[in-house]
């Protein structure tokens, strides 16, 4: 269903005097789903939109590692478009599953990709030096300012990945770091292509804020044009068609999923009240923990200073 909403949305604003060939890479969705899907694509009226489905060859990346309990082995597929696409493909836009297209994809598909190896958008995390970013960039002689990119799109020069193997160098670089891996195939490419990048304005990726960050309880350290999300990208726990989700943009999802064989589907009212009932429970934990903490390092110093004095 989110797959659809994705392809849909994409097809409904791309220029009509553009071919759209869309490569599914997939870990079984079933023949009927997949009719689904192309009924929906179908309805967009887009007079050349196609899909291609290719299942996912899990035996090259089954083995990598995965440090969050929704994720699957599928994450690591985007690492093989250069030999899942034909060879006379140089060029490819990837997108993942979560987000909603707004814009005419046209103009960021002219995007003159020179030498680079890809042009994305720069990630919320902002820096390979922040906390959830490379672990090891000094090890790596990257630069603690080197900006990270968010891996949700990708414009790619398959030319190039494929004369100088970069998919091989990145899945290298993530067996032998396995032990700090955090981000999955994200950090591989931020770690081996850190000045091979060229940056894309971030209404390309326009990246969900973390709950924290949106009540104002957080700030962040680098703020990105926020004025125009030509694609939404819901980055966080928070997906639309999951229950208590509580991100505006939700809108534009529900629009265009109305438009597809999944019209009127909403979360149910139970798992709904469900899911609220334990963030409920969650939140408070989270304030009791951070209250307790505070406790104690307030205790420490006031014992520091007893026995000072």
């Amino acid at each position: 269903m989110p797959l659809t909403v994705a392809l849909c949305s994409a097809a409904s604003n791309c220029n009509r005097s553009r071919s759209l060939v869309f490569y599914v890479v997939h870990s079984g969705i079933q023949s009927h789903v997949q009719g689904r899907v192309e009924s929906s694509l179908a309805k967009v009226g887009f007079p050349d939109a196609r899909i291609k489905w290719i299942v996912a060859p899990f035996d090259l990346i089954d083995d990598l590692k995965l440090t969050k309990p929704y994720l699957s082995a599928l994450t690591y597929a985007k690492l093989l478009l250069p030999h899942l696409i034909p060879d006379d493909v140089s060029k490819v836009l990837y997108l993942d599953s979560d987000l909603v297209v707004r814009d005419d994809l046209a103009n960021l598909w002219d995007t003159d990709l020179g030498d680079k190896a890809l042009f994305a958008v720069r990630d919320r995390i902002a820096w390979v030096s922040a906390p959830r970013g490379l672990a090891n960039y000094r090890e790596l002689g990257i630069p603690q300012d080197a900006k990270y990119f968010n891996a949700g799109l990708l414009l790619v020069n398959l030319a190039k990945w494929r004369e100088t193997k970069i998919s091989e160098r990145i899945f290298s670089y993530l067996r032998t770091y396995d032990a700090i891996i955090k981000m999955e195939d994200q950090e591989g490419l931020n770690a081996v292509l850190f000045d091979d990048w060229g940056e894309l304005p971030f209404r390309w990726n326009w990246q969900i804020p973390w709950r924290l960050y949106r009540s104002g309880e957080r700030r962040m350290e680098w703020i990105p044009d926020e004025s125009t999300k030509s694609i939404i990208h819901f980055t966080t726990a928070e997906k639309p068609w999951l229950p208590a989700c509580d991100v505006e943009e939700k809108q534009y999802f529900f629009w265009y999923l109305d438009r597809t064989e999944w019209a009127g589907w909403r979360v149910s009212f139970f798992k709904e009240i469900y899911a609220r009932f334990w963030r409920i429970i969650e939140d408070a934990r989270t304030t009791a923990g951070a209250f307790r903490k505070e406790f104690l390092l307030r205790a420490r110093s006031l014992g520091g200073r007893s026995r000072g004095l």
